[in-house]
């Protein structure tokens, strides 16, 4: 194989690489009930996060075990949507009832993926 013809190749294999599915950001959901709630004050892991009797793990490999975040230190953005989807795990909580959550694995607080949205029902 000639050099030109070799470095097309690489060119080629890294831009496969490159454009991987793997390498953007996912989402996923599930359906589960809220086992904890966690709220801290130093803005670790995102202010406050809730744990979840089904893994988002298993649904989403990039995401840290057990737990997902809400955010409410601020740093995404959106401090009042936060607080509001903290409110309604905290409801799951009481409640006893399920709870479907929505997550992503765009912006993640000490690995733990960000929850986007959470039903209660």
């Amino acid at each position: 194989m000639c050099k030109k013809s070799l470095t097309l190749a690489i060119t080629a294999a890294l831009g496969l690489v490159l454009a991987a599915p793997g390498l953007q950001a996912a989402s996923s959901s599930l359906s589960a009930t809220v086992t904890r709630v966690l709220v801290t004050n130093d803005g670790t892991y995102g202010g406050c996060m809730v744990g979840l009797s089904v893994n988002p793990a298993a649904m989403l490999a990039t995401c840290g075990n057990n737990y997902v975040s809400f955010g409410c230190s601020n740093v995404n953005g959106d401090q009042i949507s936060a607080y509001r989807m903290l409110d309604q795990a905290q409801l799951a909580l009481a409640a006893k009832k399920n709870v479907n959550v929505v997550f992503s694995d765009a912006t993640k607080y000490n690995g733990y993926c960000l929850a986007t949205r959470i039903d209660v029902y």
